[in-house]
């Protein structure tokens, strides 16, 4: 079987980013990078496919000649080969661009398994798995938590939404998204490493492929930091007891005002009940007025 794999060249979230003097990009000075960690678990996975049903590994990248370290960081868990795609301009793409560069490059070696973490960690979009199943004409499953192979087919396991999980058996060819909690990755002994560097990296640009200039269709208008978040200090008052000052404190303030009120009754009267308490709040209106 042959399994291709995505990692991308990110930021280190552990580090503090600044923003640009442009305000619409980061500043390059400071940055750490390293191989995203979700794409990390995806190349484990794919190493785990490929020692329960043989096969190859093939790592891919689109960035800049630094994105190599990160190839080399999941070749050392047991990949075979690695390729980088090149970027015109700046070293960021946005996901349509990325997915078009790395479809072509995989197109190329028609593999059996594509895998890709289910959203990067910088810019968290979520669109690359999509848009390179739609590039490479292979159906998508999403969002895996558990991956088994059961002779030439592979049993998925994928969290849904209310908490639910579906079960699928699906033979390939397909694109696999997966999700942090899938597996964790090997820590790679010394030699692995050492194997990993000698391993000749393929260089490839949208030329190479077939492509004209391939732009990402994104304009970044402009970032910013988050919102500080205000601390709510809870004092209790000084004529309460140990035991009213503890519960007190549990309960994040007045217990009167956090006490759940249910509804019973007929169902118009709860309806009108309802509404009631949602226009004193200003969130409702009758008539257009807000009461």
């Amino acid at each position: 079987m042959r399994i291709a794999v995505c990692v991308k060249w990110v930021p280190d979230p552990d580090y503090p980013a600044l923003l640009g003097a442009d305000g619409a990009t980061l500043a390059s000075d400071g940055l750490v990078f390293m191989a995203d960690p979700i794409d990390m678990v995806a190349a484990e996975a794919a190493v785990r496919v490929k020692e329960a049903a043989g096969g190859t590994v093939a790592v891919y990248s689109a960035g800049p000649a630094d994105a190599e370290k990160g190839l080399r960081a999941a070749l050392a868990l047991g990949g075979d080969e690695g390729a980088r795609i090149t970027l015109d301009g700046s070293g960021f793409s946005g996901g349509v661009r990325a997915a078009r560069l790395l479809g072509a490059a995989i197109a190329k070696t028609s593999p059996d398994l594509v895998l890709c973490g289910v959203q990067s960690s910088d810019s968290g979009s979520g669109i690359v798995p999509a848009a390179l199943a739609g590039m490479l004409r292979l159906p998508l499953v999403s969002g895996v938590v558990r991956m088994e192979v059961r002779g030439g087919e592979l049993e998925l396991e994928r969290r849904m939404e209310g908490g639910r999980h579906e079960v699928l058996r699906a033979r390939p060819p397909l694109v696999i998204s997966v999700q942090p909690s899938l597996c964790q990755p090997r820590y790679p002994a010394l030699l692995a490493r050492r194997k990993a560097d000698r391993v000749a990296i393929q260089t490839l640009s949208a030329g190479d492929l077939g492509l004209p200039e391939v732009s990402s269709g994104l304009q970044t208008l402009g970032l910013r930091p988050p919102r500080p978040r205000t601390a709510r200090l809870v004092a209790p008052a000084p004529e309460m007891d140990a035991r009213e000052r503890y519960r007190f404190i549990l309960a994040g303030g007045p217990a009167q005002n956090r006490t759940p009120s249910r509804l019973s009754g007929p169902v118009p009267a709860m309806v009108d009940e309802l509404l009631r308490f949602l226009q004193t709040q200003g969130v409702a209106t009758v008539n257009g007025a807000a009461v």
